[in-house]
């Protein structure tokens, strides 16, 4: 808003401007006078901004235009010749902190809008030297901030004007500037702040002091302190730095700051901004720099002339990005130590390293984008192009030919039509042609004349001689007949003996005639042959409206809603089908029904609510509400007061010679007399004869004879009526060929196409163009890779010495050198002592970024400044620590620290290598600077840059990004480098049998003649009867939607899907809305509380009305979110992106496109497919799908697991649906069967393994009988030589095997003895023992066990051992097994001291 105050108006006596003169004249004999004004020549420039697409004015407050608005409010303001009465005051005093500002309604004066204009930028010829171009260019650089080139402004004209006051001359140019040229605002600014300053002594850089003289005693100053204040010079990055010269880049400088030394840090670590310089710059930043930063003395009294003296000087080169980090930087200096740091950052809504990427969000016409952290353009959904103002159109829409203001739609081009603008429209009257182009009309084949209207075969198409009469063609819509012996006329038509070759059809009598024969027909038949079936619908049968249609024996009436009957002469009962909707009754009536309404209801369902416009009007009509009543307009299609009429095709009586009309769907079918055929009953029919005698197809085609008509089965590559021509390999001309490295875009000219680059070679290659869409790229120099974009490293053989840093350029590089080198490779020490910083005499000695100076005459100190010591604050630099060795001092630094002032730092701050992807590390103070290589972005070259932003790919092509290059990776039935190309799949003529092709995306469609069906026409399937389906009729073979089904017409039988639509959604119609209702015809719109949101806001659906009578509620067990599967039930689980979903989108419409999608309703023809949504239970991003096949008793699970993996697969492709398109995850549940189990394989091995065992058992058996029997013989002969008595055992001496195999006997004897429920052990110690008996240990008996000893020849006893035997005391112990010479006298024991081996007494009872 302008602010001006303090008017005042005085006379104008002298202008540099304006100078007013008064003419005289004689005119035609009359003495005239004129006064005018001389005023300059004026240049004015019509700038368009081609970023933001929008024409620039200027904007500024004009006092002339102020003061005319003044005067229409009649103030008179003073002026300075009239002085104002005592007491009064000037109008600069009585308004003094008053201003003419906006909306100052209390104030004299009008506000300062009033004199604000928007004008173009306009300036003064006040400049003899310039040219006009040259003022121009400098007026648009001055008033708007863009720097164009002379030679870019283009001269409009030159005009006069002011003609009645000035008649200068004004000459207008035009300029188009982008923000590139933008260069009068601030893109960002260098910040730097001053930390501490140390000025110890008081001096300045010569030694002097900065106030006063040097004490004498000490040499000091001390008279007073420096007046210090910072100049700071920002130039271009330069090798050899130059103190003087131009600070290219800007300068800045402080007030007086303080003293010697002052420092801006607190105690709690925070800077203040006292010490603070910004120099901004709108320019793009460069990152390198060069930084002079001066401390000097504000006034000095060492000086008479009083000039401001140099204290010290810091000279500093690096790089650094723009960013919020800072960089510090210390400087020790001869005189003073420095520490400052700095940044550089850029203005609001700029970004990038070089702070010339300009992004503000916006969505309006001249975009639609935000903004990414980077500043990178956003397209907002359904934008593209470089500033989103392209609009993505439908998918398929041809680029050339269409376009599209807002997304998704397809607006075709004068001359273009069709779903993509891809059909063009034929001149006007062209009957038998087609077009390339617009307006065009190229004849069919046999087809002739300016409109194609002359039939050149008049002969094959028509058939008019008779009689087995020859025809010959003679001209365009001429022939000429040769008859058989015995005919004659222009057909051959008069038969001379018309009875012999019995013309009469159908049982007719042939009876002689003056001009020929005349036949007497049988009931049923007419014509002049007995040919014609009699028209049963001639005498109109069918009563009140209805609509009748002649069969071959007989006729069949279509009624009215309100008749039924043979005739419709029944009265049906409206009634019954509760069509009235708020009435009190519905009475029947004849041919009708009356509705008894409510108040405030009319209209014959009682549906129209007087009072209001809502719900009258129908079939999408658009209700406008008047003061007495309202007025329905009605779409395209539908008449009647409230639209409830659907218009007739059939009104303009389209069927020719008789035919009758029946009205089908968005069309209608032409029921033709027998005599007559084709779509409108335009062409006679063939005689009786057999159309296939003689053969007239050719190249050893098949011909099938049809109703009055043949049809030739052509081979392959054969094509024509009569398979007379090769096919075409290319119907386009000429073949369309897909060229990557360019692409064809509409103009203006008479071609209507030109064709520029594709850019896929990027702005550093030039692309070669190979056959099949293949190409490669020439790179320019420096450049490299398949699509140019990688920059040839040029640092790879380290040009730079002595640690300098290499960074790569195009085919360049350059070197960052450290402090104390410069030159173009770091190879020039730098001089430290060019300024002569060693004082009182003393010799300066330079070193690599550091200098030492030898003192004379007893001076000390590090410049020789210093009398009593080598040591100051000053002397060592990064906290180190100065030690005075006498004649020299000592820095003891830091470790991090090093050289002879600690003024080399050990460790750099890249040393971590922090700079990614091959970035290059500059550092800098305590941090550094990556610079990136192309293709990478961020502090740490981290992050891809984003080449697919923005989106550059067409008809829903996925963008591969890739590094400093993209890739479009087409969606199927495109191609080109950004998939603007649609494959043409007709190209390759696909249909076979003279079918017509139609484009598709990634398919085609064939509209196949009569007789054949199939994708490709292929399939014979002769004449058939039409079919009747809902009371339209369609011909054999056709194709039609009824909902989400398909139906098929087969020879009068109509086969359709057997999808479940459910209730359709839709948009609730509003006053606001004037969108067309999305139900069917005759349905309408109806509010529904069951549908749930899925991304808010939902409230603006409904569901169309039902038709008829509601269909029954579906009962299944198969619902989403349960855990029930069988065979017919499967659940599919649909993950969402929530981010990419559309608002307003609700699972009943994600169900909604899941039951119309194609594959779905193609598995859906034998049983019922019913389709249940539900939001998930689990996820709130997700929706359950239930799947479920009526009746619910399928045999196995094939059928709903075919049905959901066609699903899925439908989801995989990309289409135009943008709720699908959000689909990231989809899970299937079937149920899992187990294998079918064949009960031959395991019987088999069942009965394997039993004769297995059984052999076994045999062999065991076998063993064990030939064991018996050997210990039997081995026992017979031991009874003969031993007395059964106890003996004392000598101990067995020899390996465990050997023990084992010698008692083997001996064991089976023990077994005989002992029972099952046995077991030996030893007391003491383990006893082995064979046959793999089971060891126990007899010292430790539980109680309710016996202790036995029993006899065993196989025992091996340790030295003091028992051997005993384990029994439970609540079986008896067995009796003893005795041989037959068995004697109680020997049953006892004998020496038993000598096998207990010590044991005198032995008092347990031994059996």
């Amino acid at each position: 808003m302008e602010e001006i105050n303090s008017i005042e108006v005085v006379p104008c006596t002298e202008s540099d401007y304006l100078k007013p003169f008064t003419v005289h004249y004689n005119q035609n004999g009359t003495k005239k006078s004129w006064d005018f004004m001389r005023t300059h020549d004026s240049v004015s420039v019509l700038i368009f901004n081609t970023t933001s697409h929008c024409f620039i004015l200027v904007k500024q407050f004009r006092p002339a235009v102020y003061m005319c608005e003044w005067e229409k409010s009649k103030v008179q303001p003073p002026t300075s010749a009239e002085k104002p009465e005592e007491g009064a005051a000037t109008a600069s005093e009585s308004q003094e902190g008053q201003s003419a500002t906006e909306g100052e309604s209390g104030s004299q004066w009008p506000p300062a809008s009033a004199g604000v204009t928007y004008e173009l930028c306009a300036g003064l010829v006040d400049k003899p030297d310039l040219s006009l171009e040259e003022i121009a260019r400098q007026e648009v650089l001055e008033e708007c901030g863009y720097d164009v080139p002379a030679s870019k402004l283009k001269k409009i004209t030159s005009y006069r004007s002011g003609v009645g006051v000035t008649g200068a001359q004004q000459t207008m140019f035009y300029a188009e500037v982008s923000e590139d040229n933008h260069v009068a605002q601030s893109t960002g600014y260098f910040e730097l702040q001053l930390i501490s300053l140390e000025n110890v002594n008081g001096e300045l850089a010569d030694g002097e002091c900065c106030d006063g003289s040097r004490s004498p005693s000490d040499g000091r100053c001390t008279r007073d302190e420096c007046d210090t204040y910072l100049k700071v010079c920002l130039k271009e990055y330069q090798m050899e730095v130059a103190t003087t010269g131009q600070c290219t880049f800007g300068v800045g400088s402080t007030q007086v700051l303080g003293g010697n030394t002052f420092s801006f840090k607190s105690t709690k670590g925070k800077i203040e901004e006292t010490g603070k310089i910004l120099i901004p710059f709108d320019f793009s930043w460069l990152r390198t720099y060069t930084l002079i930063v001066e401390a000097w003395d504000w006034d000095n009294d060492t000086r008479n002339d009083d000039v401001e003296l140099l204290i010290e000087r810091n000279i500093h080169t690096g790089m650094i990005n723009p960013g919020d980090q800072w960089q510090t930087i210390p400087h020790d200096g001869p005189v003073a130590r420095l520490m400052y740091r700095i940044r550089v950052r850029c203005d609001e809504n700029y970004y990038g390293n070089t702070c010339t990427k300009l992004c503000v969000p916006r969505d309006d016409k001249f975009g639609h984008y935000r903004c990414d952290p980077s500043g990178a353009l956003v397209c907002l959904d359904g934008w593209m192009g470089p500033y989103c103002t392209k609009a993505i159109c439908k998918q398929g829409c041809n680029v050339l030919h269409g376009g599209c203001s807002v997304p998704g739609e397809c607006r075709c081009k004068f001359g273009w039509q069709g779903q993509f603008c891809d059909d063009c429209m034929i001149h006007p009257g062209c009957v038998h042609g087609m077009c390339n182009l617009p307006w065009e009309c190229k004849c069919e084949r046999n087809w002739g004349g300016l409109l194609c209207d002359k039939d050149l075969n008049y002969c094959g198409r028509h058939q008019p001689c008779i009689n087995k009469g020859i025809c010959m063609n003679t001209a365009p819509d001429e022939y000429h007949c040769a008859c058989p012996p015995g005919y004659s006329g222009k057909n051959c038509q008069i038969a001379e003996h018309s009875c012999v070759s019995n013309p009469c059809a159908n049982g007719g009598t042939c009876r002689e005639a003056p001009d020929g024969f005349e036949c007497l027909c049988p009931p049923g038949w007419e014509g002049q042959t007995c040919a014609n079936n009699l028209d049963d619908c001639a005498s109109s049968p069918c009563a009140q409206g209805g609509t009748c249609i002649d069969l071959e024996e007989g006729f069949e009436c279509v009624c009215p809603p309100q008749w039924e009957g043979k005739t419709c002469q029944i009265d049906a009962n409206e009634c019954a089908g509760k069509p009235c909707v708020n009435s009190r009754s519905c009475k029947n009536l004849i041919g009708g029904y009356h509705c008894d309404c409510f108040r405030g209801w009319s209209g014959l369902k009682c549906d129209i609510n007087i009072r209001g416009c809502r719900g009258q009007c129908q079939n999408g009509g658009t209700c406008k509400g008047g003061p007495r009543a309202y007025h329905c307009f009605c779409p395209p299609g539908f008449v009647g007061a409230h639209c409830e009429i659907q218009r007739n095709k059939c009104d303009s009586g389209p069927c020719q010679n008789g035919g009758q009309c029946h009205a089908a769907l968005d069309s209608f079918v032409c029921e033709c007399p027998t005599e007559f055929a084709g779509p409108l009953c335009e062409m006679p029919n063939w005689s009786p004869s057999d159309a296939c005698d003689p053969n007239p197809c050719e190249n050893d085609a098949r011909c099938h004879s049809m109703d009055q008509d043949f049809y030739c089965a052509c081979p392959e590559g054969y094509e024509g009526k009569a398979c007379e021509r090769l096919k075409e390999s290319c119907i386009t001309a000429p073949c369309e060929v897909i060229d990557s490295c360019t692409v064809a875009v509409s103009s203006n000219d008479s071609a209507g196409v030109q064709r520029i680059s594709s850019n896929v070679c990027g702005p550093r290659g030039r692309c070669i163009s190979h056959p099949a869409g293949n190409f490669t790229c020439v790179c320019d120099q420096g450049f490299s890779g398949l699509y140019c974009h990688e920059n040839i490293n040029d640092c790879i053989s380290s040009p730079c010495e002595n640690s300098g840093t290499c960074i790569d350029g195009i085919n360049s590089f350059q070197c960052f050198c450290p402090d104390g080198w410069e030159g173009r490779l770091c190879d020039i020490n730098v001089n430290e002592c060019r300024h002569n910083p060693c004082k009182n005499g003393g010799s300066c000695v330079d070193l690599v970024n550091d200098f030492y100076c030898e003192c004379a005459d007893n001076w000390k100190g590090k410049t020789c400044h210093s009398r009593e010591s080598q040591c100051d604050e000053t002397t060592c630099s990064n906290g180190g620590t100065c030690y005075d060795q006498g004649d020299a001092f000592h820095c003891a630094c830091l470790p991090e620290w090093g050289g002879n002032t600690c003024n080399t730092a050990k460790n750099s701050t890249c040393a971590s290598s922090p700079c990614l992807n091959s970035g290059t590390c500059v550092g800098a103070g305590d941090t550094f600077t990556c610079i990136c290589k192309e293709g990478w972005e961020g502090s740490t070259c981290e992050k891809n840059t984003d080449d697919c932003n923005p989106h550059p790919c067409y008809n829903s092509g996925i963008c591969v990004d890739g590094v400093n290059w993209f890739r479009c990776e087409c969606a199927p039935g495109f191609a080109g480098p950004d998939c603007r190309i649609n494959i043409n799949e007709c190209q390759s003529s696909p249909c076979a049998y003279g079918a017509t092709c139609v484009d598709e995306i990634n398919g085609f469609r064939c509209l196949c003649p009569n007789g054949r069906t199939g994708v490709r026409c292929q399939e014979f399937i002769g004449v058939g009867k039409t079919c009747h389906y809902a009371g339209l009729q369609f011909p054999h073979g056709s194709h039609w939607d009824e909902e989400c089904n398909s139906c098929h017409c087969i020879n009068g039988k109509v086969q359709c899907t057997k999808v479940l639509c459910g209730r359709r959604p839709c948009l609730l119609h509003s006053d606001q809305d004037q969108r067309p209702q999305s139900c069917p015809a005759g349905r309408e719109c109806l509010k529904h509380s069951y549908m749930t949101c899925f991304s808010p806001p939902c409230h603006q659906w409904g569901v169309c009305s039902m038709a008829g009578p509601s269909p029954p509620q579906t009962n299944t067990k198969c619902q989403p979110n349960s855990d029930h599967l069988d065979n017919s039930c499967g659940r599919i689980t649909l993950v969402f992106n929530r981010d990419k979903i559309p608002q307003g989108i609700t699972v009943e419409n994600i169900c909604y496109e899941l039951r119309y999608l194609p594959d779905t309703r193609n598995l859906a023809k034998d049983h019922e497919l019913l389709l249940l949504c539900e939001l998930s239970q689990s996820n709130q991003d997700a929706v359950e799908v239930a799947l479920s096949f009526r009746p619910e008793d399928l045999p196995n699970h094939n059928l709903i697991h075919e049905t959901a993996s066609a699903i899925v697969g439908s989801l995989s492709k990309r289409h135009n649906s943008t709720v699908m398109l959000a689909v990231i995850e989809v899970k299937v549940e079937t149920q899992v069967m187990p294998p079918s189990v064949d009960y031959m394989v395991p019987l088999l091995c069942v009965v394997f393994c039993l004769l297995c065992l059984l052999c076994v058992v045999v062999c065991v058996w076998w063993t064990r009988k030939r064991r018996k029997e050997r210990e039997r013989n081995a026992q017979s002969a031991s009874d003969d030589s031993v007395n059964n008595q106890w003996e004392p055992l000598r101990r067995v001496v020899g390996s465990e095997q050997q023990l084992k195999e010698s008692n083997k006997e001996a064991e089976q004897e023990r077994k005989k003895l002992m029972g099952t429920s046995y077991r030996t052990c030893d007391d003491g110690e383990e006893e082995t023992e064979t046959e793999g008996e089971l060891e126990e240990d007899c010292g430790g008996a539980e109680a309710g066990v016996q202790l036995v000893y029993k006899y065993s020849k196989t025992a091996v006893q340790s030295s003091g051992g028992v051997i005993c035997t384990l029994h439970s005391s609540s079986s008896p112990l067995k009796a003893p097994h005795r041989t037959s010479s068995y004697s109680s006298k020997d049953n006892r024991w004998k020496n038993v001291s000598a096998v207990l081996t010590g044991q005198k007494d032995h008092r347990d009872h031994c059996v």
